[in-house]
């Protein structure tokens, strides 16, 4: 089902969301309407609103000028009472048309990773629980490279598809590197290809473009 997408403008307190966001929210995304933060915060764990809505100036600016993504877990009730456990993993960049500082990024339920099944909850696979970066054969790393150079623009190998799924649900370059059995200079090869192939800001803006276009 993919991961639900979110686009919020920090200057103007505009949030968008495709409709997989308001299915995880447990909402019809015909009649729902959530266009702001304080639209968002009655649907979210009353124990858990500062996390997941805090928008620090200090945190913003750091992000920014380290070019790094962030991500924060917390809980949702849905309109029958289920509570559910998401993880939002996003980027903050500036509309190039507005200046606006936006954050981009995706939700994903992550009550059964919570639970203790985390990888196979959603990829089938188990993820091992040493996140030392595994020994990788050279040809190993040459042959996931080759078959990378041979995708063409804006199409997505699989290799680039599957470290994006990975950082849809918040997971590290080295631990990606662990779960897949590749080394960290490798999932980072495929990450950087999948930004450049699909035009974005970062991993986490390439990431939210890859479920937009229906490409995870």
């Amino acid at each position: 089902m993919g991961g639900g997408l979110w686009d919020y403008d920090i200057d103007t307190d505009t949030l968008i969301c495709n409709d997989r966001w308001y299915e995880i929210l447990g909402l019809d995304p015909r009649k729902a309407d959530i266009g702001s933060i304080p639209d968002f915060k009655p649907h979210i764990h009353p124990d858990d609103v500062a996390v997941a809505t805090e928008v620090d100036p200090e945190i913003v600016a750091m992000l920014i000028t380290n070019d790094e993504p962030y991500h924060v877990e917390f809980r949702i009730v849905r309109p029958g009472g289920e509570i559910r456990w998401l993880r939002s993993v996003a980027s903050v960049i500036r509309d190039d048309d507005t200046q606006h500082l936006r954050a981009v990024g995706c939700i994903t339920d992550i009550t059964e990773f919570r639970a203790g099944d985390r990888a196979a909850a959603i990829f089938g696979v188990e993820a091992p629980s040493d996140l030392a970066s595994p020994a990788e054969p050279p040809e190993r790393a040459a042959e996931d490279i080759h078959v990378d150079m041979e995708e063409s623009e804006g199409s997505l190998s699989q290799r680039e598809r599957e470290c994006l799924l990975w950082v849809s649900v918040g997971k590290t370059a080295q631990e990606t590197a662990t779960i897949i059995g590749r080394s960290r200079r490798t999932v980072e090869f495929h990450l950087n290809n999948a930004v450049r192939k699909l035009q974005a800001a970062n991993k986490v803006h390439a990431t939210a473009i890859a479920i937009r276009r229906g490409l995870l």
